[in-house]
């Protein structure tokens, strides 16, 4: 009897988390959600089942939980897929240079599209990014700040592209790579030639030339995939 109360239990969890899926999908981030009790008593159910309904939001990547606050509407920030990422690199069900593979695939076309659609907006936050490479590059101590800037970047050019969903994308790789190369003693490889190639990027998009750009990040991203060896170091492959 008590296996079959659990099921149930599982059942309305889901469908409740289903139901309130579709109601945070409209809401902004960090918008506060109804408390335990209020959720109970709309719909009916227990507060076990309400606990377990905030877990499977938590797995969906949809609210975060805090002591005493309850939920609230999560940054749709890609971290859930980002995790995805590590856990298959660490299962050995993909490897390194496959991530950096994808990542070439999408920012090619990516930046083909940002050559169409981005604003004087996108244009000077690529500057701007840009130029702190620049000044990071002139300061040895400044590998961190080279690294936000780098992948900060690539992240103006998808919102540049004026899709969403490209965004989606970049971001948990940008964190999986973030993680990868503040651990790995090889980041920055070659960093003057990211500077440049970064610079032959932007002006590509501000040219509105989508061919440019797009053979300006491909030979960006291969020659990072040369080097994938020299940045991760002793980083899990």
């Amino acid at each position: 009897m008590a296996a079959m109360s659990d099921d149930l239990r599982r059942r309305l969890s889901e469908r409740l988390a289903d139901t309130l899926e579709n109601e945070i999908v409209g809401l902004a981030p960090g918008e506060r959600l109804p408390t335990e009790a209020e959720l109970a008593a709309r719909f009916g159910v227990s507060r076990t089942v309400v606990r377990e309904t905030a877990r499977l939001l938590v797995q969906r990547g949809l609210v975060t939980v805090k002591p005493g606050r309850g939920m609230a509407v999560a940054e749709f920030d890609g971290r859930v897929i980002a995790d995805q990422y590590g856990l298959l690199l660490r299962r050995s069900e993909g490897s390194f240079e496959q991530l950096l593979e994808l990542r070439l695939v999408l920012e090619a076309e990516m930046a083909v599209f940002a050559a169409a659609r981005r604003t004087g907006e996108h244009l000077a936050e690529l500057e701007r990014a840009n130029r702190d490479l620049a000044e990071a590059l002139e300061n040895a101590d400044a590998r961190d700040r080279f690294l936000e800037a780098d992948l900060r970047f690539h992240e103006i050019v998808a919102r540049a592209s004026g899709n969403p969903f490209f965004s989606l994308v970049i971001r948990p790789v940008n964190a999986f790579l973030r993680n990868a190369y503040a651990s790995g003693p090889g980041y920055p490889s070659e960093a003057a030639s990211t500077l440049a190639e970064h610079r032959e990027i932007a002006e590509a998009i501000a040219a509105g030339d989508p061919s440019r750009a797009r053979f300006a990040t491909e030979n960006h991203l291969r020659r990072v995939m040369r080097h994938s060896d020299r940045l991760l170091s002793e980083a899990p492959r």
